[in-house]
């Protein structure tokens, strides 16, 4: 197996690199960069610990994916960052894939620009969202923060996770008030211009799956949007005539709440399990949803 693929090599180096992020003798710039390389680095340990093959590039005719697999030896390419993200947030929930890309999206400006490239978002509020993610992965390695970096930087690293929770609990609670101050308004016929322009915006996701749940701010049924499926419930039965039957029940994972009522949009994951929204819903599939095995010509 090539060393591009070792789990414990890139441990070992997402350690290296964070510790080196948290030196506070550095710019909050540098610090983040090299913070985001050591995210993606503790990404691909994370997958590589389930299985080599989740890393490994499958564009180069099957290469990379021969030599995580351990059946040749050679120079091997990992997947780059966007895809890192992508697996973490269907395996290790609840991992945001875009949080995680907002985060570095910095990262291409201050390696091959002229930008700094980490401006957007303020040093005391990209920690938090940074170590919201970092811990996730840690958490489903069986890991702990001071497994991660060195000790001396683990109070800082907790106070931003405290910090990080306490913004998300605050977001909830504004976002919940404002939609009862705008109901309550709109059922007085007293929205402004601008409020009422607002208000008949209605906010719908182009998700492929649909359901309802009981808005946290008015108590109506909101719209639960979602589209990866993490669970398939199939039944066999015999229907009418005797003619075969089958019963297909998905089970969705939610991206996005919106009331049609009160017009609340929790469109943050974040803010879906600070409000224990994020359980998965179960819609009506069909028999095209079910996973069959294919069929070899061995003639």
């Amino acid at each position: 197996m090539s060393s591009s693929f070792d789990p414990d090599g890139l441990w070992i180096k997402s350690k290296l690199f964070i510790n080196r992020a948290l030196d506070a003798d550095r710019e909050f710039e540098e610090q983040a960069f090299w913070a985001c390389s050591a995210l993606e680095l503790l990404g691909k340990c994370a997958l590589a610990k389930v299985s080599t093959l989740l890393i490994a590039n499958p564009m180069d005719d099957g290469n990379s994916l021969l030599v995580a697999s351990g059946l040749t030896q050679g120079n091997a390419t990992s997947v780059p960052a966007k895809a890192v993200w992508s697996r973490c947030q269907r395996a290790f929930k609840p991992f945001s894939e875009g949080e995680a890309k907002k985060l570095s999206v910095g990262r291409n400006e201050y390696i091959h620009a002229a930008g700094i490239g980490f401006d957007a978002v303020p040093a005391h509020a990209w920690w938090p969202r940074f170590w919201s993610q970092a811990v996730i992965l840690l958490n489903h390695m069986g890991l702990m923060i001071d497994d991660y970096v060195d000790r001396s930087y683990v109070a800082a690293v907790n106070a931003a996770l405290a910090t990080r929770k306490e913004t998300v609990r605050q977001q909830l609670e504004a976002r919940i008030e404002r939609a009862k101050t705008m109901l309550s308004q709109h059922q007085a016929g007293t929205l402004s211009s601008r409020q009422l322009k607002e208000w008949e915006l209605k906010t719908q996701y182009p998700t492929s799956h649909h359901s309802y749940a009981e808005c946290p701010a008015c108590g109506a049924d909101a719209n639960l949007y979602g589209d990866e499926i993490v669970d398939k419930n199939v039944v066999y039965g015999s229907g009418e005539w005797g003619e075969p039957d089958v019963q297909v029940t998905l089970t969705i994972a939610p991206i996005a709440l919106v009331c049609d009522q009160c017009r609340l949009d929790l469109s943050d994951y974040d803010l879906l399990v600070e409000a224990g929204l994020d359980e998965g819903f179960e819609v009506e599939g069909s028999a095209d949803d079910i996973d069959y095995e294919p069929e070899y010509n061995n003639e």
